[in-house]
């Protein structure tokens, strides 16, 4: 059987022999949109039409999206509720959403955010930093977000503009977000995005789930707190795969670009491939990695070749997201072989990752069954941004 894999802004193919084949694992939700019904949800919404009728300065945010139509689409729709013809808007579209040109609307101001844009101070957090986002979305008295939602195998949920600041903030503030701080985990970085979100007003979230082949599953709209809380069960109940066994090899992709832009973000989702694998068995990775292995902490940690246990102990006095993924990975290569295939050079793959480099998704499956055996039995995950498997008992 031939399946093809999201691979950068393109696909490649892995052909598995049917007998060996356990799994194909895709979000497949129990209730497809057949259309997303925003003018309705958007109407059913008293807080934000009294607010979109008498605003003065409104700023929506577009985030990452599997579908740049829908975006653009959601996004009139929007603006159709902005009745207050004297409002100054603004249109942000973060570095993963669609390109500024692509939204084709006249009187609005669309701008590309970027960690060098202008930013404004905001509510400090207790003892740690005072985050720097976006000028124009601070200074907004109402802000709407669209975006889609997705599982993140580290930190729970990503996407709809990173639940409010990453993709909104400065470079400093990033890098105070993710390193410069005392010891902690993935599940922080998380709690302290919600609370960021928390500290504006008149803050609304439109957003998305999409299931197999990008279709929309999901659409809630509502002040953010709410539309999360509304959002993440039903992308929970889409993206969860229910497996009851292991396999000796899987075979994932990161879920193309943007998400596997470099080596650095395209770990993130190996969990997804671990969880329905044997120990020792062995991992086929496709993530293009247009922009080399990203990360300079990322690559120092693991140019060291340091035990897991080494790096794990350093997290428990200084954390650092980019150290934790590192020390990850370095525990992965412990009990599992992992394929890269990917335009990073072959050298660094080895030397400095400890993957074995691949040019093709088909050779490393070749390997692999060589080494675990002609038997092996195989899993295939074509978007592992959009997927997690669940356990339910070993066979």
């Amino acid at each position: 059987m031939e399946v093809w894999l999201p691979y950068g802004r393109s696909e490649i193919p892995v052909r598995v022999p049917e007998e060996r084949l356990v799994d194909i694992l895709r979000p497949e939700p129990k209730n497809p949109l057949p259309t997303p019904g925003a003018t309705e949800t958007l109407e059913s919404c008293e807080p934000f039409l009294e607010q979109a009728h008498k605003a003065s300065r409104v700023c929506i945010v577009l985030g990452s999206c599997g579908s740049a139509q829908l975006t653009v689409d959601l996004t009139k729709t929007v603006l159709h509720f902005i009745d207050n013809s004297q409002a100054n808007t603004t249109i942000l579209c973060t570095e993963e959403s669609v390109e500024p040109a692509a939204i084709g609307i006249d009187g609005v101001q669309v701008f590309r955010h970027t960690p060098q844009s202008e930013t404004a101070d905001c509510t400090p957090l207790a003892g740690r930093f005072t985050p720097q986002i976006n000028a124009e979305f601070v200074k907004a008295d109402l802000r709407v977000i669209i975006g889609e939602l997705r599982p993140h195998q580290l930190l729970g949920f990503a996407g709809l503009c990173d639940l409010v600041f990453p993709c909104l903030g400065s470079e400093a503030s990033m890098a105070a977000h993710y390193a410069e701080r005392p010891a902690s985990n993935p599940a922080e970085l998380h709690r302290e995005r919600i609370e960021i979100a928390a500290s504006f007003e008149n803050l609304f979230a439109l957003g998305l789930g999409l299931g197999a082949e990008l279709r929309a599953s999901a659409l809630v709209f509502d002040v953010m707190g709410k539309g999360l809380a509304s959002l993440e069960p039903i992308i929970n109940e889409s993206c969860s795969k229910q497996i009851t066994k292991r396999v000796d090899i899987l075979v994932l992709s990161v879920g193309g670009a943007p998400y596997d832009s470099t080596l650095n973000r395209s770990v993130e989702a190996f969990p997804a491939g671990l969880n329905a694998l044997k120990k020792e068995g062995a991992l086929i990775v496709a993530a293009e990695c247009e922009q080399g292995h990203g990360g300079g902490r990322f690559y120092e940690w693991c140019s060291e070749h340091k035990e897991a246990r080494y790096l794990e102990s350093r997290l428990r006095h200084h954390f650092s997201y980019e150290g934790f993924k590192a020390a990850f990975l370095a525990r992965t290569l412990q009990n599992h072989r992992v394929y890269l295939v990917s335009t990073i050079p072959d050298h660094y793959v080895e030397s400095v990752f400890g993957m074995k480099p691949a040019p093709t998704v088909n050779s490393a499956l070749q390997s692999a069954q060589r080494t675990r055996g002609s038997e092996s039995k195989i899993t295939v995950i074509p978007d592992a941004s959009r997927v997690t498997p669940m356990l339910l008992e070993e066979a």
